[in-house]
């Protein structure tokens, strides 16, 4: 099963350690605060689906007042609503706090993302999700913003190797270089030039990562790989998109025993 629209946590990179496996292999890890989070709000694709419970405030209002109330409309899509990292009422907006009441909360979070998935979600508005949800899961993809770099230059930013440093060449071996123009830069810099420029502070996504252990007493997930980022920073884990080699290697084995046995 892949991971393109499935429930997954919010959480946060503690850091990383080491542990040993049984066999006496110590593998180096990185630590993340996966949950629990709190289901703020469920979307369906079609009204018929949605639970009564789960209407707005102002339908209700109109209940009490005698009006008539519409129905809901759909989504058009399956998703689960998921905050994590409680926030202060006093930070929170008066449309962000209406939000979380209707899943029981008095406070706001700090980071509320939103996971599609392919069946109509069983979760409802103030239900819990933890690392329950990654149990028999061996590789999880995780995003998160990158550690900002400041100005750097092409080599650091892109990789680019330095100008020669022999004769004729003078204090001229870390420039970028010429701007690929023939003639004159006079109609400007080429749409997606490498060059000099502020590096880091981008969304990415590192797939198939491996999860080597799930503390579901204390909410740790335990991921052997690079997790993007500096610690305290926010992530986002879920199953990874990209079929387990397992599986791919379970597929050609029942292939070969079906030819096997035509023969």
């Amino acid at each position: 099963m892949t991971g393109s629209k499935t429930l997954g946590l919010l959480g946060k990179k503690v850091g990383m350690t080491q542990i040993f496996l049984d066999d006496g292999t110590c593998v180096p890890v990185t630590v993340i605060q996966a949950g629990p989070c709190k289901v703020l709000a469920v979307k369906m694709a079609t009204a018929a689906e949605h639970p009564e419970g789960h209407r707005s405030a102002s339908m209700n209002l109109g209940k009490k007042r005698g009006k008539q109330n519409k129905p809901r409309s759909a989504d058009g899509y399956y998703a689960v609503q998921i905050g994590f990292d409680d926030k202060p009422a006093r930070s929170c907006s008066k449309a962000e706090l209406g939000h979380n009441k209707k899943a029981g909360l008095d406070e706001g979070k700090r980071l509320v993302r939103e996971f599609r998935t392919e069946v109509a979600p069983t979760e409802k508005p103030g239900d819990e999700v933890t690392v329950s949800v990654f149990d028999g899961v061996k590789h999880v993809d995780v995003s998160g913003t990158t550690k900002g770099r400041g100005w750097a230059g092409t080599i650091k930013r892109w990789g680019f190797s330095r100008q020669p440093a022999s004769h004729g060449n003078s204090l001229n071996h870390r420039t970028g270089g010429g701007l690929g123009r023939n003639q004159s830069i006079s109609k400007g810099v080429p749409k997606g030039k490498k060059m000099a420029g502020h590096y880091g502070v981008e969304r990415v996504t590192v797939q198939r990562l491996e999860l080597v252990k799930v503390d579901a007493a204390r909410n740790l997930l335990f991921v052997r790989g690079a997790v993007p980022g500096h610690n305290n920073g926010y992530v986002e884990v879920r199953r990874t998109v990209k079929r387990e080699r397992v599986i791919i290697g379970q597929m050609k084995a029942k292939k070969a025993a079906a030819a096997k046995a035509k023969k």
